[in-house]
């Protein structure tokens, strides 16, 4: 009881002293004024002025924005608006609204039917595009994402909206008018969106108690398909590095993502609109960048975007354009480009950077049953590289195992293997030579575990040598055999075509007018062929008699 009496005092004693400032106040203050309510103070003490006064509208029209009045709340809004013809590096936005639909493709199957389902609106209508800026990297609750930038088409315009809290009382208000827009363009397209800007406004709904009516029929996420693409040709797949190598877009003097945070602080601290100017124009071209890039996607998946303007590139991009293209279900595309890409690889001259795409493609080659164009491939690579000792033990493996399975020509299946095994030693020895600076370097484990490995290897080739040596000889004898038969079969018939010509001459009387010697001959020859138990029963027979006999 003591503590609760206590409480209450302190609490009186506060009212009493907020009523004598009250009086304090009324009395300093000039004829005609009324003192700040509970609402202003609050809106003062985050540096606001009321919400219809001209001078706010002034302050925030130095970046282009206005202030948004809702029912949820006030925050900042600034809205542009691009024309169809308006082009963003080397693509007119208004392009997308005839090939948007091949962007189906990107989605999942059940995400892709919820979004033809939704609405009956036109598929790149149907599309937001997001980016946000916060003031962190993390996905916890300190993060906040204090400007969200959407993009939209409404017909072939495209529209672009960003949405900005002067403090987090504003949050609320700004997480309402987002949800309104997903509700109107359900499927989501974003830039690492799935793994961060997603995850971060649907906690802020959550922090703010705030349930999200539907969740997005589906969400395309481009970095996935940037990388399939261009990790192995360019030297980052960041946003702001890709639409320049790939889309064409240059930026002046942009602010980068990184100061965002500091320059949302700053602006806490001064209260000075032209601070955030330069991370409402980043954000701004981020959206752009997201149409831009699905048009550039719907382009490759309609085919209109041929592959030999990937070829500009270099024959890796070709080859994953044809992976990613096989990848997505368009294996009638995929084929042609990587059929396209074989033949310059089997028919150019020299290859100095194009070979790492030799092995790959072949296996691609392999698992599409063109077994032919995978063993040009493998020879290929063969002819280039295979006098260095670094050279893959890939090719041969391949080309031995195609000739024991497929062609069962056991005697080149056999030479190839007989080459691996022989390329492996020679690799062992150049890493022996520098085993003493590995283990010098602590580089033992490392060492130990990469021999178990070559151990591997080299156990299965020989034993791959061996059973083709099996079956190579077993071949030979079996050749041997059936030429010693066939061979049998045509000298048993020799005696009894000797017989028949001696009784056609002795039928005609023409035995007395041959030589003595060649009956004989013949007769001792044919008596040598037959079994020793005929030859017993005969041998009281005279030699024309023998002849005359059965065998």
């Amino acid at each position: 009881m003591s503590s609760l009496k206590e409480r209450l005092l302190r609490h009186k004693k506060s009212i009493a002293g907020t009523q004598e400032r009250e009086e304090e106040v009324k009395i300093l203050m000039p004829a005609g004024e009324e003192p700040l309510g509970a609402a202003e103070e609050g809106q003062a003490a985050h540096g606001e002025s009321k919400p219809e006064s001209a001078a706010e509208f002034d302050e925030w029209s130095v970046v282009g924005a206005a202030m948004e009045h809702t029912e949820w709340g006030d925050f900042v809004i600034r809205r542009r608006t691009y024309e169809a013809g308006f082009r963003h590096g080397q693509y007119e936005l208004g392009r997308l609204s005839s090939c948007a639909e091949e962007l189906f493709a990107l989605l999942e199957p059940a995400a892709g039917n919820a979004a033809a389902n939704r609405s009956a609106a036109p598929f790149h209508e149907r599309l937001l595009f997001l980016d946000t800026e916060t003031t962190g990297l993390g996905h916890g609750a300190g993060n906040v994402p204090f400007m969200v930038g959407v993009g939209f088409y409404q017909g072939d315009q495209y529209h672009i909206e960003q949405m900005l809290i002067r403090h987090p009382g504003e949050e609320s208000a700004m997480l309402a008018y987002l949800e309104q827009k997903l509700a109107a363009h359900p499927v989501l397209i974003s830039y690492n969106g799935k793994s961060f800007d997603w995850p971060i406004v649907k906690n802020r709904y959550i922090m703010n108690r705030m349930e999200l009516a539907a969740e997005p029929s589906g969400h395309i996420d481009f970095l996935h398909p940037s990388r399939s693409l261009w990790k192995h040709t360019l030297p980052s797949c960041r946003l702001g590095k890709v639409e320049e190598e790939r889309l064409g877009v240059r930026r002046e003097e942009d602010v980068p993502g990184s100061l965002a945070p500091t320059l949302y602080f700053q602006y806490l601290a001064q209260r000075d609109p032209s601070v955030l100017e330069g991370v409402f124009v980043h954000n701004e071209l981020d959206v752009l960048t997201l149409a831009g890039l699905a048009v550039h996607f719907a382009c490759l998946l309609n085919g209109s975007y041929d592959w030999s303007r990937a070829r500009l590139f270099g024959l890796e991009e070709c080859f994953r354009l044809g992976l990613w293209l096989d990848k997505i279900g368009r294996g009638g595309m995929a084929d042609t480009v990587m059929n396209a890409l074989a033949e310059e690889l089997l028919t150019v001259d020299e290859l100095a950077s194009e070979e790492p795409c030799l092995l790959p493609l072949a296996q691609f080659c392999k698992r599409r049953g063109r077994f032919t164009q995978a063993c040009s491939l493998w020879s290929r690579y063969i002819a280039l590289k295979g006098g260095r000792a670094t050279a893959s033990l890939e090719p041969y493996i391949e080309l031995s195992m195609y000739y024991e399975h497929k062609e069962k020509q056991w005697e080149r299946a056999l030479a190839y293997a007989q080459e691996a095994l022989d390329h492996l030693w020679r690799r062992d020895a150049l890493k022996r030579s520098g085993e003493r600076n590995s283990i010098a370097h602590g580089g033992k484990r490392m060492r130990e575990k990469e021999e178990r490995e070559e151990d591997a290897e080299a156990v299965s080739l020989r034993k791959r040598i061996e059973r083709l040596r099996r079956k190579a000889s077993s071949s030979v004898s079996a050749t041997r055999a059936t030429g010693a038969v066939e061979q049998e079969a045509s000298d048993s018939l020799l005696p009894t075509q000797s017989s028949a010509r001696i009784r056609a001459k002795l039928s005609t009387g023409a035995v007395g007018q041959a030589p003595a010697s060649a009956p004989l001959q013949g007769a001792a020859s044919a008596v040598s062929r037959v079994p020793q138990s005929t030859r017993k029963r005969k041998s009281g027979l005279s030699a024309v008699e023998q002849l005359s006999m059965p065998l």
